[in-house]
């Protein structure tokens, strides 16, 4: 693992440097996949108040299976990856993800050997199925994440819907397979061509949701 320092300021207004990872293999380390996946990886505690922090800077994730590589952007420079102004280079990697959550979510999915793009089709119609998208109010802020697989079914966990509340949606396996297998198909046609086309695999591509 390589790190740097870095200057962070927590919300108590107390600054201070920390060295966080630059760039990791999961394949030579796997602690880090544990470390992703509970969401405590690149934290750390403000001197002043004792607060948990999880600052995101640009990370190169290497060695993850069925990806190769994922690429960090913080959510910060969301606006800038759009535009392509980005300030520091990407590489080349097999998936951009966008923010901490599109981090764990990735490595999730390529521990349970699944198909992203599957995944964000899945996304896709518990979006346009929801009742938002049925009054015609898609275009709320509603994000969508996989939390994996329970019982024989795909989790899935749906903010934004009403404030304050967190959805949960299971979807059969059988759905899954059926997207899969003619997934290379559907990736070329509207609208899921819009999202699915790597590195950015993502219908956030497309929603605008923040997580």
């Amino acid at each position: 693992m390589t790190t740097a320092p870095r200057h962070i300021a927590c919300f108590c207004e107390t600054t201070f440097d920390a060295d966080l990872p630059t760039a990791a293999d999961m394949a030579g380390d796997p602690e880090i996949e544990q470390l992703i996946l509970d969401g405590t990886f690149m934290s750390v505690t403000c001197p002043g108040c004792g607060k948990q922090l999880t600052p995101e800077y640009p990370f190169r994730l290497t060695g993850v299976s069925g990806f190769g590589e994922l690429f960090l952007v913080p959510e910060t420079d969301r606006g800038a990856y759009d535009r392509g102004k980005l300030e520091y280079d990407t590489g080349s990697p097999g998936r951009i993800v966008v923010g901490f959550p599109e981090l764990r979510e990735k490595v999730l999915v390529a521990s349970l050997g699944l198909d992203d793009r599957v995944i964000e089709i899945m996304k896709y119609y518990l979006l346009t199925g929801s009742a938002s998208a049925a009054n015609g109010e898609q275009e709320k802020d509603v994000g969508i994440v996989y939390r994996g697989r329970e019982s024989g079914r795909h989790v899935f966990n749906i903010m934004g819907m009403k404030e304050g509340e967190i959805g949960v949606a299971r979807l059969a396996e059988d759905l899954y397979a059926r997207i899969a297998s003619d997934v290379e198909t559907r990736v070329t046609e509207d609208p899921f061509h819009d999202f699915c086309v790597p590195p950015w695999v993502s219908l956030r591509r497309i929603t605008g949701a923040a997580v």
